[in-house]
C-alpha cells in the first residue's frame, strides 16, 4: 500500500482551526494508518483507491470534513482555452493503445519543493494503480514554458530510448 509523509506544521496549516493533536487522532478515521510519527512529520497508509490521500492537500479536505471545519467538494474554476493552437494531435495509429488522450493546464498555483514531490509521488501511485503499471494509463506533467504547442502524441521507433 502506497504511503505519504506529512509534514505536521504544513498539515495544520492546510486543514485550519485545529490542534496537531486532534489531526493525528482523526487520521485513522479517514482510514490512513500511521506507520511512522516524529515531532515533525507522520507518514501514513493509504488505500490505492484514494489517491485523494496521496498528499497532504487531500488529506486536509478529508480532516476539514471530519473535523467540521468545511464541508462539501472543493469547487474548482475549468475553462476551455481561447488559444487554438492548445490541441494535442494524436498518431491514429495509436488508438488501440491510448483511446483517449487528454489535456490540462493549471495556472496561479503556489507550487513549492515539498507540492511537486507529492504530485509526483500521486503521479507514479496512479501509474502503478490505476493505470496498471502505465499499461492502461500514464500521466505526463510539464511546464508550459518550455514545450512547442501544438502537443503530438505519436509512436517512436521500438530503439527509441526512453529516459524520464
Amino acid at each position: 500500500m502506497p504511503v505519504v509523509t506529512l509534514y505536521l506544521d504544513r498539515l495544520q496549516k492546510l486543514v485550519g482551526r485545529t490542534t496537531k493533536t486532534k489531526i493525528i487522532d482523526a487520521l485513522p478515521f479517514l482510514g490512513l494508518d500511521i506507520e511512522e510519527q516524529t515531532n515533525e512529520f507522520i507518514r501514513v497508509e493509504y488505500s490505492p483507491n484514494r489517491p485523494d490521500y496521496a498528499t497532504d492537500v487531500g488529506i486536509s479536505y478529508g480532516l476539514q470534513g471530519l473535523l467540521g471545519i468545511k464541508k462539501g467538494i472543493v469547487k474548482l474554476s475549468i475553462k476551455k482555452p481561447a488559444e487554438k493552437n492548445l490541441t494535442i494531435r494524436t498518431n491514429p495509429g495509436l488508438k488501440k493503445i491510448r483511446p483517449y488522450v487528454l489535456g490540462l493546464i493549471a495556472k496561479n498555483g503556489n507550487l513549492d519543493d515539498e507540492i511537486i514531490r507529492q504530485i509526483i509521488a500521486l503521479q507514479e501511485d496512479l501509474h502503478f494503480g490505476v493505470g496498471r503499471k502505465r499499461k492502461k494509463a500514464s500521466i505526463g506533467i510539464h511546464d508550459l514554458d518550455n514545450i512547442s504547442l501544438p502537443l503530438s502524441y505519436t509512436l517512436k521507433p521500438r530503439e527509441h530510448k526512453f529516459v524520464p
